[in-house]
């Protein structure tokens, strides 16, 4: 008999090259590989038959198991065999549920590399389901959007006005500092070319122009595209990974005008005014550097930039910025749309959310700027 305090073994050798062992006490994963070694040593090379009887054993956890299906793996290699003679219920119920031909199975051989045929195949294959949801989005958002110019009153008017706080009000502060920035940036730089010439009071033209067509519209887009953009995929990602957005399909309701309208009216509304907000300041900052730097007179400065500035000017700006909101919303609603599994695809569809809306304002910003050249 052996025993190391949580164990006891004894051993009963037979006539007929059948050798019994009898556990006592706990079989568990501290004493798991002690008592393998215990067994393995009283079995003789020549033994084709080994009975285990664990009537006696009184705790028995995976440890256990490991040792069972690790001694039978070592007496099948020298043809002899393992018999479970006697034991309790609760082992009976716990060996049960081991697969111990699923454990031992080697492992499945890896899959070759795939050749670039099906790598190509493969990208196509995604690029067809992106556009795919990308249209039935679209058609969802269109139908969504008139749904609420029909009936104005079934539109989430609350909620509605919680992002229009979000999204405009609370970014006023950063949207005003970058303009001002800007402003007082791009009055620098003309100052430097336009005063060899004498030309300093073109510095409003060249402020006032570029901030109300170009600056104003895209960094307001671009701040948006950081903050709200992010926040919508966000929000949807982790309604869709707690299953709220399948609770609310399947409750009839309709997770366009419940999750995506309210965001969008909400955004299409605030960015031009942000953008408006954005001129301003940026006119400002350039003021700044026309009366402080230049010596210019301050109503000097205004009225050549109302005279520099037309209506399409700033039109053309707005025009853009509502183009600019309803990608913003709309590629971050898409995205959260598409969140799958846990926070790592939240996270991952936030920075995909802000990067696409970037790309696609710069792209729409090219194509607003090349239109309303030849317009």
């Amino acid at each position: 008999m052996a025993t190391d305090g949580s164990y006891e073994l004894s051993t009963q050798q037979g006539d007929d090259r059948t050798v019994t062992l009898a556990i006592r006490g706990r079989i568990e994963i501290g004493n798991a590989q002690t008592l393998l070694s215990d067994i393995v040593k009283r079995v003789p090379s020549q033994a084709r038959q080994v009975v285990l009887d664990l009537s006696g054993v009184e705790y028995f956890d995976s440890g256990g198991g490991a040792v069972l299906i690790g001694l039978r793996q070592r007496l099948v290699q020298t043809g002899a065999e393992l018999r479970i003679a006697r034991s309790t219920a609760a082992i009976d119920g716990f060996l049960s549920l081991v697969d111990e031909q699923a454990l031992l199975a080697p492992p499945p051989p890896p899959a070759p590399p795939a050749g670039l045929t099906h790598r190509i195949g493969a990208e196509t294959l995604e690029v067809l389901s992106d556009f795919r949801s990308l249209v039935v989005f679209t058609g969802e958002l269109v139908l969504g959007l008139g749904e609420a110019v029909r009936n104005p009153w079934r539109m989430r008017w609350r909620e509605t006005w919680l992002y229009m706080e979000r999204t405009g009000l609370d970014g006023v502060p950063i949207v005003s500092l970058i303009s001002f920035l800007m402003g007082l940036i791009t009055a620098f730089q003309a100052a430097v070319q336009l005063t060899q010439f004498g030309a300093d009071i073109y510095v409003a033209n060249l402020v006032g122009l570029s901030i109300v067509r170009e600056l104003g519209p895209l960094m307001t887009a671009i701040i948006a595209a950081g903050r709200s953009g992010a926040a919508f995929a966000a929000e949807i990602g982790t309604m869709k990974v707690s299953e709220e957005v399948d609770a609310l399909t399947t409750m009839g309701l309709d997770r366009t005008r419940f999750l995506v309208t309210p965001k969008v009216v909400a955004l299409l509304v605030m960015l031009p005014c942000l953008t408006v907000c954005a001129d301003l300041v940026g006119i400002l900052g350039g003021l700044t550097v026309a009366t402080v730097g230049l010596g210019l007179p301050a109503q000097v400065y205004l009225r050549q930039t109302r005279l520099a500035l037309s209506v399409w000017d700033i039109s053309s700006g707005l025009i853009k910025s509502v183009a600019f909101a309803m990608l913003i919303a709309g590629v971050g609603c898409l995205r959260g749309f598409e969140a799958r599994g846990g926070a790592e695809s939240v996270g991952r569809i936030t920075t995909s959310a802000i990067v696409a809306s970037i790309f696609l304002i710069i792209v729409a910003d090219a194509i607003f700027t090349v239109v309303f050249h030849y317009w």
